[in-house]
């Protein structure tokens, strides 16, 4: 979760107050979904996941097998250093460092490259969830169905409905 959007957050928060502490707060009805959780426990996201962390773990073992290999460079390297001309070691070492920093790229593009293809996979589970919630909170008259992540306090299982919305999202087509 980033918080770079601070000042929406605290309007957001300013917003939750005012519905919380108006005089006619006892009419309002207010649940909380874990959308992350809901994600993962919907039949559609344990797919969509189990999918996704398969082309992960492949990714990752490439990235490791490449910093293995330049690590393996290093050292040879740092072993030929006593026996190289200044010249000769001061090339090998920007080569390395080339290596390195093209590593460094590859590894960020491939980890934008996941995050791109985990937020395309999981669109549409977000989409279902929305609309179980919407039934849910049209059903139940919810003034209110805030996501959990941003709720600190106080703790309030009893208004969490998560279970439920995993529940019709699963029942949806």
């Amino acid at each position: 979760m980033t918080y770079r959007k601070v000042p929406g957050v605290l309007a957001f928060g300013a917003a939750l107050l005012s519905v919380v502490a108006s005089p006619s707060a006892g009419a309002e009805k207010i649940a909380l979904v874990n959308m992350q959780r809901a994600i993962e426990e919907t039949a559609d996201g344990k797919a969509a996941l189990a999918k996704l962390k398969s082309e992960v773990d492949k990714k990752q073992k490439e990235l490791e097998q490449q910093r293995d290999e330049l690590k393996k460079l290093d050292e040879e390297l740092a072993k030929q250093a006593a026996i190289l001309k200044p010249d000769a070691l001061e090339k090998k070492r920007q080569e390395l460092q080339q290596k390195m920093l093209k590593w460094q790229e590859a590894a960020l593009r491939t980890q934008k490259d996941l995050q791109e293809k985990e937020q395309k996979a999981t669109q549409p589970i977000v989409d279902k969830l929305m609309r179980a919630i919407n039934i849910i909170a049209s059903r139940d008259k919810f003034t209110l169905v805030l996501r959990q992540e941003v709720v600190l306090w106080p703790p309030q299982t009893e208004m969490d409905i998560t279970n439920e919305v995993i529940r019709k999202a699963n029942e949806l087509k």
